[in-house]
């Protein structure tokens, strides 16, 4: 096999040199780790089929234990920072190689056999998942091979292209600005420090500080319970272990009353264990932070954290200013025509559903809107719409509904069709905008206005109640305008 001589490697630099070691010692660790994930499966697929090969199964998973622990101790002991410089002997390689090698043939000889004694019950999962272990193990062999042809000196000349990418990979890390700075819209955000040791807290707070964050601190469960109350932070820093109340159980009361998005939380811990980690995201922790802290790691989650809270926040606001825009009337702020009509259909489909005993609808317009425009402007014209519209919508209240149907026109849906009622609610209205008058530069512009009603008990749909009611204030119209005509008794 051509090789590479380890003195061409040498040329490269030593951040390039770690680079190749990372990737090669991850093309070992994720098969190799993966064989677990696989395992985990037959042994479920077994239960399921109600088979036992309890000693095939703990042959298989001790030999990958045996496999990992070996070539994490062989990868530290020649290539960490202790690494013994003298070159080995070619047998001391080749007992290398063996020693290595000699937990996989436990997992494929395991492996093989479990085949076979399951080959007439299996289901083509459990076949295809113990093949799978099969040739993860195939792969960390040939991994291996990679790992001691690189410590000996003789990788293969294949691998000069890999070392050449490392040292690409290498220089372009380096010429990245991964400074971390907090963006001016999260300074001052609110941060509290949830852990009992008052001096983590100190530490955290002074390192937060720094970069413009305002830290709030508890010792306990209870106190930061407390504290949440007061006011709701912009990110919880939390550790598991507490005095009173254990970290997990306080995340869980947080959960119940606000989400991931609202209050993000980041545990805190000594336990770096997966399963502690995990149940922590399970609970609804945003993120998880290992003691002794790193700084710089530190830093970086908890600026991910209210990024993504302060966008999250930007995005709801943004979808509720677009709901207003295709809800409202740009100009007074009250329902625009759309909703207006829609709410009326709604109301109807109710009526025939048995859901609701009927209701009204109040058509209006603005007398002589026309004069007003043509005395004070379109902009005084808007003054008087936006003032109607006001009086409108503070007189005729929930469940009812107002808005603005076009130029001078409003039609309100009133949940209500006992006349007597209606008629007292109208006058109101009729009362409130003729008491009122609208200034504009230093004048008072007095306004008055023509409606007309209709009842679901006249109508068959709802175009045919609106046109009864717009008849009506057609009628008020002729009939000298500033009134609003009802129904016949």
């Amino acid at each position: 096999m051509p090789t590479l001589d380890k003195s061409s490697s040498n040329k490269a630099s030593k951040g390039a040199e770690e680079i190749l070691l990372t990737q090669i010692k991850q093309e070992f660790t994720t098969p190799a780790e993966a064989i677990f994930d696989y395992l985990e499966l037959v042994e479920k697929n077994l239960s399921e089929l109600n088979l036992v090969f309890e000693d095939e199964l703990l042959q298989i998973k001790n030999g990958a234990e045996k496999l990992i622990e070996q070539y994490e101790d062989a990868f530290k002991e020649n290539t960490g920072p202790n690494a013994t410089k003298q070159t080995k002997s070619p047998e001391e390689y080749s007992t290398l190689r063996h020693n290595l090698r000699t937990p996989l043939n436990a997992i494929i000889g395991y492996s093989e056999i479990l085949l076979e004694d399951t080959e007439e019950d299996a289901s083509e999962e459990l076949t295809s998942d113990i093949s799978s272990i099969i040739e993860l193990s195939r792969e960390t062999e040939k991994a291996i091979e990679k790992f001691v042809d690189y410590i000996r000196g003789a990788l293969s000349s294949d691998s000069s292209g890999e070392l050449e990418t490392a040292e690409a990979l290498f220089k372009s890390l380096g010429s990245i600005d991964y400074s971390l700075e907090i963006d001016e819209n999260l300074q001052n955000s609110d941060i509290l420090i949830v852990d009992d040791n008052k001096t983590n807290c100190e530490v955290l707070e002074r390192r937060l500080s720094l970069q413009g964050l305002k830290c709030r601190t508890s010792y306990d469960g209870n106190s930061a319970i407390e504290e949440v109350k007061k006011k709701v932070p912009d990110l919880i820093l939390l550790d598991v272990i507490l005095p009173d109340v254990n970290g997990l159980e306080l995340l869980k009361l947080f959960r119940e009353d606000h989400s991931r998005d609202d209050l993000p939380v980041i545990m805190v811990s000594a336990f770096n264990d997966v399963d502690s980690i995990a149940k922590c995201i399970q609970l609804g922790a945003q993120d998880y932070l290992p003691k002794p802290l790193n700084g710089t790691i530190l830093l970086a989650k908890v600026i991910s954290s209210l990024e993504r809270k302060f966008f999250r926040e930007r995005e709801r606001e943004l979808v509720n200013e677009l709901h207003v825009q295709a809800t409202t009337d740009q100009l007074t702020g009250i329902f625009n025509r759309r909703v207006v009509f829609d709410s009326l259909e709604k109301a109807y489909d109710d009526l025939v559903q048995g859901n609701s005993k009927g209701f009204s609808v109040l058509t209006l317009d603005i007398d002589f809107f026309k004069k007003i425009n043509d005395t004070y402007g379109h902009s005084g014209g808007d003054e008087v719409l936006k003032s109607f519209a006001n009086n409108l919508n503070d007189t005729i209240s929930k469940p009812n509904i107002v808005g603005r149907i076009g130029g001078e026109e409003f039609l309100a849906i009133l949940m209500e069709t006992d006349q007597k009622k209606i008629v007292e609610l109208c006058n109101d209205l009729r009362n409130e905008i003729t008491k009122k008058s609208v200034t504009y530069e230093g004048e008072e512009i007095k306004v008055t206005f023509s409606g007309g009603t209709a009842n679901t008990s006249e109508t068959r749909n709802a175009s045919d109640l609106v046109n009864k009611a717009d008849e009506r204030l057609y009628d008020a119209k002729k009939s000298g305008r500033d009134k609003i005509v009802f129904p016949d008794k």
